[in-house]
């Protein structure tokens, strides 16, 4: 006991020292911003403490009596204990003829050549292939405005015999930007290359979004062409109608090295049309996207009801109703129903959701979701959740929730039921017994 109270002391101790903006300086080029966390957690296992310092950005801006100007940018990290480690993050120079900015990590130009993962949470990794790379450059010309120049550095050289790395150039012309570039693949000898031209077009009225991109690619048994073409935009010929068309036509994406998990094969028609109406208290809401796809020989037609929703607000009460189909045309396909009842104030916020698979068989849901929130006081909070869902082993879950702010940093929580948290931050994972637990938390952005 008397070893966990001197950690908690020490932890407190850190903490403290930055519970006040900016508790220290660095000298006057020196600035710095960061978040320090603590926690202290009370379960069924027993004590677990925890501090931590993230997301700290240290910059330097040094600039000598020439020309010639230079900064530098940091990460922190510390361990309790065991004292703060300072790494380089980047450095950015410039003079009166060129600019740069060189980076430990790589930097993103191009869905085409500089990959990320996007997911549906926000959360843009950058995907398994650019771990090839490492350091990157940016150079920019003071001589050709808007001109930027990008390295980026292999990890590893691979086979190849005179250029192992990718360098791509990036040049705004009249609205429209053009990206090129060439890279070699892998660890292997081959080189690729191609450029992207992406910018919105003034048709009047309509001013939709064109995006061009040609290039050659390793195919397995020699160099094939790469294309892809978007064109897409938005149209509100009356009001409360809008018109979505969208065009694709692409081949042979799937064998660009570092491209970005939104870049695919596809070539198709579509057309988005949303109509929405509304006589208070209701609003009426009706989505189809007839899309025809001609990526085989014989061309296919699909027509899905996107939404058909009702919205009933009448405060503080607000019911909506939606039902959609996957293609209108097969018969095979089944109406979904999503029925959700809402009612909210300053202290209390209560809603159910249900979802159906199939709107004809009414008695067999997907899930059925209850939440209430329960604000007592300004400082004090309390939540619970139920979700059902078909019979399995475990179709049945709860919980209860509460939070005290102690003061604007420190908040106290508890939790208790077999209801926990899914990646997506919902509560509908169902365990088989209750879990609980208290936890003490300190935040605070310097």
């Amino acid at each position: 006991m008397k070893k966990l109270l001197t950690v908690l002391v020490a932890l407190f101790v850190v903490v403290s020292m930055f519970a006040a903006e900016k508790p220290f300086t660095l000298g006057p080029n020196v600035k710095y911003t960061g978040t320090v966390s603590f926690s202290l957690v009370v379960d069924a296992n027993g004590v677990d403490i925890s501090g931590a310092l993230a997301n700290v950005d240290a910059s330097l801006a040094f600039g000598p009596t020439s020309d010639t100007q230079a900064g530098a940018n940091f990460g922190i990290s510390y361990a309790p204990f065991g004292g703060v480690t300072l790494s380089l993050r980047s450095i950015t120079f410039s003079t009166p003829y060129f600019g740069a900015y060189y980076s430990t990590g790589k930097q993103f130009v191009s869905d085409y050549f500089t990959g990320r993962v996007y997911n549906p949470d926000g959360t843009t990794p950058w995907t398994t292939a650019m771990g090839d790379f490492a350091d990157s450059l940016k150079l920019t010309l003071p001589a050709v405005a808007g001109l930027e120049v990008y390295y980026l550095d292999k990890t590893s050289e691979g086979t190849a015999t005179w250029f192992s790395d990718m360098v791509l150039v990036k040049y705004p012309v009249a609205g429209f930007t053009l990206v090129g570039g060439l890279y070699n693949t892998g660890n292997t000898s081959t080189h690729e290359f191609g450029a992207a031209v992406s910018g919105a077009l003034d048709l009047g009225i309509f001013k939709p979004n064109l995006t061009v991109f040609g290039g050659m690619v390793d195919g397995g048994s020699g160099m094939v062409t790469a294309f892809d073409v978007i064109f897409t935009g938005s149209l509100t010929p009356v009001t409360g109608l809008e018109l979505k068309p969208t065009f694709k036509f692409a081949e042979n994406l799937d064998k660009l090295e570092y491209r970005s998990s939104n870049i695919s094969n596809a070539k198709y028609f579509s057309l988005g049309v949303t109509y929405t109406t509304t006589f208070a208290p209701v609003t009426l809401t009706a989505k189809v996207t007839p899309k025809v796809d001609f990526a085989t020989a014989t061309p296919t037609t699909t027509l899905p009801l996107n939404e058909l929703s009702a919205k009933i607000a009448v405060d503080p009460v607000t019911i909506f109703v939606k039902t959609t189909n996957a293609d209108l045309l097969d018969s095979t396909r089944k109406y979904t129903l999503y029925a959700e009842a809402s009612y909210s104030d300053p202290m209390l916020f209560g809603a159910v959701k249900a979802s159906w698979a199939d709107i004809t068989q009414f008695a067999t849901y997907t899930y059925i979701h209850g939440a209430v929130t329960i604000k007592a006081i300004p400082e004090f909070t309390l939540y619970s959740d139920i979700h059902k869902i078909i019979a399995s082993a475990n179709d049945f879950g709860y919980n209860i929730r509460a939070t005290y702010a102690i003061t604007p940093n420190v908040k106290l929580t508890g939790f208790f039921g077999t209801l926990t948290l899914d990646p997506d931050g919902a509560y509908t994972v169902i365990n088989a017994e209750p879990t609980w637990n208290v936890k003490v938390t300190y935040t605070a952005s310097f």
